[in-house]
């Protein structure tokens, strides 16, 4: 049997402990892995984990090399060209999220699409990708 995890899963899985509560459930995360074959993880929980990861102080490269070990290994099924995507982001120290967002929607649109933020950095960085982005201006 597959299962569907929320962030909150891998969050006790990666984060110390701080209380007994917090040891315990990072027992039944490391169970369910154990127990169920496949641990499907929708691309919006990349997205958030990125997010909270920062808030414990991790760093972009261990955030960066979290996510890549997830994708190496064969227990979990994502959309690894969203993740990849997000990961390029992060790996040129821009957000994630950007990197999903940009990927999801040019696919959405059958990939004749414009990235438009007021994320200066994220749009040099598509941009420098050879990916059309811009920031709006009235």
């Amino acid at each position: 049997m597959n299962i569907v995890i929320d962030t909150n899963i891998i969050v006790r899985t990666l984060v110390k402990p701080k209380t007994e509560k917090d040891a315990e459930q990072r027992q039944i995360a490391f169970n369910l892995f154990q127990k169920f074959d496949k641990i499907i993880i929708p691309t919006h929980v990349f997205c958030e984990l990125a997010w909270l990861l920062k808030g414990f102080e991790f760093k972009k490269p261990q955030i960066y090399g979290a996510f890549q070990a997830i994708l190496e290994s064969d227990k979990f099924v994502c959309r690894e060209e969203e993740i990849e995507a997000g990961m390029l982001m992060l790996e040129k120290d821009g957000d994630f999220a950007d990197g999903v967002n940009e990927y999801t929607g040019r696919m959405i649109a059958h990939g004749d699409s414009l990235f438009v933020s007021f994320d200066k950095l994220a749009v040099q960085l598509l941009n420098e990708r050879g990916i059309p982005a811009l920031i709006p201006r009235l």
